[in-house]
């Protein structure tokens, strides 16, 4: 890869198991070197701060999703076509696809269904004592659209939280414990090659794409490609959502207080999440052409990684980015991406979210939680657990 000796090196390690489970100190550090930063291992270039992360997910013609997102070969060459590894044509045809039912107007009709599923679930809670909310609450409703909406069949859901947690693993450089991720990972291209339409409940989502096909708007491989979208990354992104979501408001009272007195803050609560504790730590793109950030330019060729969660910490964006604050205008944040890979799923992302606080609201008055337990995975920040308690 060319050398910009301008370019400040960040010495440490990011994917150290102690680098993932207290990253923010690293990125303030890496914003405070400059625009463009180097890492050593992998050696990448990253962009750190809101308006050039912003910028470079709004430059598909620059920076390429199709040369691959993670940070080895291997992740880097999937076995067939799927929508965040692609570009131009094949990308807005999946995209097109895919969208249609997780749009606000199609979602809208599934809204009573999911927050009576989770309003049940928060009434079991309440004055139970202590549990784990990462298992108890926070798998609950994507786990549920999975089954209900996606409309797999029975067979595969037991591994599908493990597909989808070693993807984001996958995502990261080689580690200890790679070859364990895509040994997993090919479970799921197993599934996927050996899954029948006909086991697809009539009327899904997942067996509405079998009809672009003969329609001639996908292939059969974009097809079933497509239905990884519903599946790997609309898991473990919306259950750590929803757990930074739960232990916010436990460890701000005063904010829970406000959120309880006025529900109107409640979808603004939500995005203030997603933007305080980035569940997506970071993607990368290849460099197309030289690309120019302020006065740097980043070769042709060069693979960039770009951090979201410390773009949504960038003291040049957002006045105080550490505090947790559910009155702060966060629509900027970048959690869910920017540009033509904006997260097609954050609509429905953000329903779960809103009906799990509705229930809390309506059935809760205290919030208690303790001290969590940080995940390493490589490319997510989130909790195995949260002891977790309501009253």
């Amino acid at each position: 890869m060319p050398q910009l000796t301008q370019t400040p090196v960040y010495e440490a390690d990011l994917f150290s198991p102690a680098a993932l489970r207290e990253p923010f100190g690293h990125y303030r550090a890496m914003r405070d070197l400059g625009p463009v930063v180097r890492l050593r291992d992998p050696d990448v270039y990253a962009l750190s701060r809101f308006d050039d992360v912003r910028d470079a997910l709004q430059a598909p013609d620059a920076l390429s999703n199709a040369g691959g997102v993670g940070f080895s070969d291997e992740f880097n060459q999937p076995g067939g076509p799927n929508l965040i590894q692609s570009d131009g044509d094949r990308h807005r045809r999946m995209r097109s696809e895919v969208i249609r039912p997780l749009l606000p107007a199609q979602l809208k009709q599934h809204r009573p269904f999911l927050k009576s599923l989770i309003a049940e679930r928060i009434k079991s809670l309440v004055g139970r004592g202590p549990f784990d909310a990462i298992a108890e609450v926070a798998r609950f409703l994507p786990t549920a659209a999975i089954s209900a909406l996606v409309g797999l069949p029975e067979e595969g859901r037991a591994s599908m939280l493990d597909w989808a947690a070693a993807t984001f693993n996958a995502v990261g450089p080689r580690r200890e414990g790679s070859e364990r991720d895509f040994e997993v990972l090919a479970g799921w291209r197993t599934y996927l090659a050996n899954l029948q339409w006909e086991s697809i409940r009539e009327g899904s989502w997942a067996r509405t794409l079998q009809g672009t096909i003969a329609a001639g708007r996908l292939s059969e491989a974009e097809a079933r490609g497509a239905i990884s979208a519903y599946v790997l990354p609309s898991l473990d992104t919306t259950i750590l959502a929803k757990g930074h979501l739960l232990h916010g408001l436990a460890r701000h009272p005063g904010q829970w207080r406000m959120l309880r007195d006025d529900p109107s803050l409640l979808p603004g609560a939500v995005i203030e999440s997603v933007r305080h504790s980035s569940v997506i730590r970071w993607f990368s793109r290849l460099a197309r052409t030289d690309y120019q950030v302020e006065d740097e330019v980043i070769p042709a060729g060069s693979r960039l990684m770009l951090i979201y969660a410390s773009a949504n910490r960038d003291e040049r964006r957002f006045e105080d980015p550490d505090r947790f604050d559910i009155t702060r205008d966060a629509r900027a944040q970048l959690a869910w991406g920017s540009g033509p890979h904006l997260c097609g799923g954050m609509h429905l992302a953000k329903m779960e979210m809103e009906v799990m606080l509705e229930a809390l609201v309506e059935h809760c008055e205290v919030l208690e939680a303790g001290e969590p337990e940080l995940l390493t995975n490589r490319g997510l920040y989130g909790f195995a657990s949260l002891p977790f308690e309501l009253r």
